[in-house]
């Protein structure tokens, strides 16, 4: 009597021989991930001009695996393609799970370099990545030496350990070369309890406004990233007398301070525009201090938007919008330059 194998095999054969009567042989199953990253194609590198061009983009929970964009090989191929539209210097990205999905956009792109947030305890990194061709990394890493006040409760500021990356490093272009100090933050959302929200994003901007002005007086700021918040009023509101009383933006403190800082997104709040998808309010700024207020590029100050050549964007890519700033280190200025002879 055959045995249970044997009449298996028997059946085995049978079914191959069928099959290559009908001119029909085995295909193994196709990776997909891997015949879309073939689909990506590689950005050119980026010369130096003496304009260096930034841009602060919320990536949406990027490798992450379990929320955002459900295709993560098509986000991937998305963000390049924004990228290669932008050509920027540096970018300042919120929302990336790790050093290693950072690297997969990196990898497309020619003549870059990055790194993310390692302090941060989530997936949630914030990031660099700068143009190598015009920018040599000094330093970096985390902001927590802030005043006393606000040491002890300093990571639950931010929310989930998100507490500022600093990026120090130096642009070059032809004989001159000045030094920069960019920050990039992902203030807390406004989530559940809305009033500790906003109170903890306004506690978050003020440690860091007093870091930035007894440490970096002098230093070529600029504050880029998702700030969850508004600049010309704050998107929290109080109900009195059945009407919305929106409150001041926690921001307050840079936005007031017009002899050493310029929140030079304002102009886009002001203008009602938004860099979210299906949101009213813009969240995503920059803001820059006194020393580059004549290196600031005049109306460079936009948001980039996709939509127009990327499907669906909402749902496939993120749920923001780049929002970048020029600055012409050629102009005259009132910070430290150095140059070669």
């Amino acid at each position: 009597m055959n045995s249970p194998f044997h009449k298996f095999s028997y059946f085995l054969t049978a079914l191959l021989l069928f099959l290559s009567s009908c001119g029909t042989s085995y295909q193994p199953e196709r990776d997909t991930g891997e015949e879309q990253q073939e689909q990506i194609e590689q950005n050119d590198s980026v010369p130096t001009d003496g304009v260096l061009e930034t841009v602060t983009w919320n990536l949406e929970w990027y490798g992450s695996g379990f929320s955002g964009p459900t295709n993560q090989e098509l986000q991937t191929q998305n963000i390049v393609k924004v990228i290669d539209s932008l050509d920027a210097d540096l970018f300042a990205f919120q929302e990336v799970a790790n050093q290693g999905a950072l690297d997969n956009i990196v990898q497309f792109m020619d003549g870059y370099s990055g790194f993310t947030a390692s302090h941060v305890p989530r997936d949630q990194d914030m990031a660099f990545v700068y143009n190598t061709n015009a920018i040599d990394s000094l330093e970096a890493g985390p902001i927590n030496d802030v005043r006393p006040e606000y040491q002890n409760d300093w990571s639950y500021y931010w929310a989930s350990g998100r507490t500022p990356l600093f990026f120090r490093f130096n642009y070059t272009y032809e004989n001159t070369t000045r030094e920069f100090y960019a920050v990039v933050i992902h203030g807390k959302a406004n989530t559940s309890n809305y009033a500790e929200s906003y109170e903890r994003r306004q506690k978050a901007a003020e440690g860091l406004y007093y870091y930035l002005k007894d440490n970096k007086s002098d230093a070529n700021i600029i504050l880029m990233g998702d700030y969850n918040d508004d600049v010309d009023q704050s998107i929290y509101y109080v109900e009195e007398n059945n009407d919305r009383v929106y409150q001041e933006t926690p921001y307050d403190k840079f936005v007031k301070d017009i002899d050493n800082f310029e929140v030079i997104t304002k102009v886009l709040s002001d203008a009602g525009e938004s860099a979210s998808i299906n949101y009213e309010d813009i969240i995503d700024h920059i803001t820059i201090s006194d020393e580059l207020f004549d290196e600031h590029v005049q109306n460079s100050t936009a948001i980039h938007d996709p939509r127009s050549y990327i499907e669906d964007y909402g749902n496939t890519t993120s749920d923001h919008l780049p929002v970048w700033a020029k600055f012409d280190i050629t102009t005259p200025s009132k910070s430290v330059v150095t140059t070669r002879k």
